[in-house]
């Protein structure tokens, strides 16, 4: 009996012990390359200077060392939930796209998507455009996370 309850005790230390190692979060250096990051039109003045900002080009480095991104085709589309008996929409959804092109050797296109949807029939007008820019500036941070995240894979 000692022996089962010795057992169980080693075994839910093991299970404990391993389910704290599984969100081990290691942060890539993305300052050791060259980037050579350029825009479309569309792309957001605010998120441009983020990813610039992060994403640098080095001067020291030949132009053939550079990884090359192209971030291109920004849309931006809200969209109203109607239901019931009210004639407001009860939710907005918006929904957030890009385009990336990674040229490291070989090129790599991705679209990257950012949803966010908020109950508006409680808000006011006013209070509901405030939402409105609120969660634009969530979407662009969430976007600016993913980008960051696919040059770090390919990085690796």
């Amino acid at each position: 009996m000692r022996k089962k309850i010795n057992f169980s005790i080693l075994l839910a230390t093991l299970i404990f012990i391993q389910g704290c190692a599984l969100n081990e979060y290691q942060q890539v250096k993305i300052n050791d390359n060259s980037y050579l990051v350029t825009f479309d039109s569309s792309i957001p003045k605010s998120l441009q200077n983020k990813i610039d900002s992060i994403l640098k080009l080095k001067t020291g480095n030949e132009q053939g060392k550079n990884i090359q991104i192209y971030v291109s085709s920004y849309m931006s589309k809200q969209y109203d939930l109607y239901s019931g008996d009210s004639l407001r929409a009860l939710e907005s959804e918006i929904k957030s796209s890009i385009k990336i092109s990674i040229d490291n050797n070989k090129i790599t296109n991705k679209t990257l998507m950012s949803m966010k949807r908020f109950n508006s029939i409680e808000l006011n007008p006013l209070a509901e455009q405030e939402m409105i820019y609120f969660i634009e500036k969530e979407i662009l941070e969430d976007l600016f996370n993913q980008i960051i995240l696919e040059v770090n894979l390919i990085d690796m």
